[in-house]
């Protein structure tokens, strides 16, 4: 699209009449009976805004704004609600990270600790897959966009490791180890994402949407729940590749070497990285205690980027120019108002009941796996993890909790699983294109490789994860 011409050349034009249209067929359907006037009318602008954060005629958070301006003229919205979406705990919390994770960034902190990893782990090809998903689980709780963990931190060692070992992106050598590493790198992304609420921007949109059913859901809950499948998954990483994306070379000794020289020429701790690396475990400390004393998330967030400024680690320049941190603050506050609304209407427990009905008679473990996985699955259908976590998320919770299966764990699973189906396509997380784009794997290997794994983490999540939740004492 031409930002210039808006919507008005053709490619633009039809991405935007789609949407459109389909929310005119919705409005003009019939409304089931029983139902609160505004719940089918909300329905017809979140679909068909949905729709168009997947047809993508303007960025996504000008097509929140449409839906949001479109919902408030037709009476379903109050626009006060609309100028107000953005002043949630959870929102500013996600504009916070995106600071912190451009100090980590900045610092060099986020490249010393992966060139560490690497530096320990990457004499063999399996243990640079380790070394940099071990990278990502440390840099992740602190860092929201997993494109920037993938773009600004991961993505250019993993490609200098491949080059250091004569692997290019061309079709005789990316298989000699790039493709295995940009694979090892793209899922240890998507699943680090899954273990903690900061890890990835579509994840306070699920701990909004559970509160909206009844579910508070802490940061310490979510990581402490994920912690264990989690784990797992990026156990099962590097070992799968090998299966998956076999790589031609199997020692690694110059990538160890590269990493060396590279920490070598970063020189002793500077000063930003010192004050970075103070903040980002006070802040661990914080999530994880701060409970108890009276600190939130967000608190606790902005208190961080506070001593970031202080110490000018980050500039308030680098923040206005955190564009993607913004952009966020403003489509995740809509989408969240949009989504809440259906569930304010009745139309979510309309939905689930009528859905309910099908699944009657499954015990509950069926249930909660046959949920789960369509859940995940119908992401092929997808481009936005955001898109299809609002349209979707209160839904699948409804019929998990409907079926007997405990609230808490019920709504952390999901939310872990909003990640996980990013692994499926190449455009179905914001990592992907970015991972993708380094030209090391194609399409097929691409979607065979997420499909396989998809089904490990499934049954990982679906399996090990109920377990691990009754022995915490989540399952209350």
């Amino acid at each position: 699209m031409n930002e210039a011409t808006g919507i008005f050349d053709r490619s633009s034009l039809h991405r935007f009449l789609v949407p459109v249209l389909i929310g005119f067929v919705l409005w003009f359907l019939p409304e089931p009976e029983g139902l609160d006037p505004r719940a089918w009318k909300m329905l017809a602008v979140f679909v068909a805004t949905m729709a168009g954060i997947v047809m993508a005629p303007l960025p996504m958070a000008a097509v929140a704004i449409i839906g949001a301006v479109v919902a408030s003229l037709v009476g379903v919205l109050d626009f006060g609600e609309v100028v107000g979406s953005n002043g949630t705990d959870l929102v500013w919390l996600v504009l916070l990270a995106f600071f912190i994770s451009r100090g980590v960034i900045k610092s060099g902190l986020g490249r010393r600790v992966a060139l560490t990893f690497v530096r320990v782990l990457g004499k063999r090809t399996v243990g640079l897959g380790y070394g940099l998903a071990m990278a990502d689980l440390v840099v992740a709780p602190a860092m929201p966009s997993i494109t920037a963990r993938a773009g600004g931190v991961v993505l250019p060692i993993t490609r200098a490791m491949a080059e250091v070992m004569g692997s290019l992106p061309e079709p005789d050598t990316r298989r000699r180890v790039g493709s295995y590493l940009i694979l090892c790198a793209f899922h240890a992304n998507v699943m680090t994402g899954a273990m903690f609420v900061t890890a990835m921007a579509g994840n306070p949109i699920t701990v909004e949407l559970a509160a909206e059913a009844g579910v508070s859901i802490s940061w310490l809950d979510w990581a402490v729940a994920a912690s264990l499948p989690g784990l797992l998954c990026l156990v099962v990483i590097p070992i799968a590749m090998l299966r998956l994306a076999r790589p031609e070379i199997m020692e690694t000794p110059g990538a160890a070497d590269l990493a060396r020289r590279e920490l070598t020429a970063m020189g002793s701790f500077s000063r930003d990285e010192a004050v970075m690396a103070v903040i980002f475990v006070g802040l661990i400390a914080l999530w994880v205690f701060g409970g108890f004393i009276g600190i939130g998330a967000s608190q606790a967030a902005a208190m961080g980027v506070v001593v970031m400024l202080l110490f000018g680690v980050l500039t308030w320049d680098d923040a206005l120019k955190e564009k993607a941190a913004w952009d966020t603050m403003i489509w995740i506050g809509l989408l969240v108002v949009l989504a809440s609304k259906l569930n304010e209407y009745g139309l979510v427990a309309w939905f689930g009941g009528t859905i309910e009905q099908h699944l009657s008679g499954l015990t509950t473990v069926t249930a909660f796996v046959i949920v789960s996985a369509v859940y995940v699955y119908v992401h092929y259908f997808f481009a936005s993890a955001a898109a299809h976590i609002s349209a979707l998320f209160p839904v699948a919770l409804a019929l998990i909790v409907a079926a007997g299966f405990p609230a808490l764990p019920a709504a952390i699973a999901l939310g872990a699983l909003s990640n996980v189906m990013g692994c499926l396509t190449q455009y179905a997380i914001g990592s992907a294109p970015v991972m993708f784009g380094a030209g090391y794997v194609t399409q097929a290997e691409w979607w065979k490789a997420g499909f396989v794994m998809s089904l490990i983490y499934l049954g990982i999540w679906l399996t090990v994860g109920p377990v691990w939740w009754t022995v915490i004492g989540l399952n209350r």
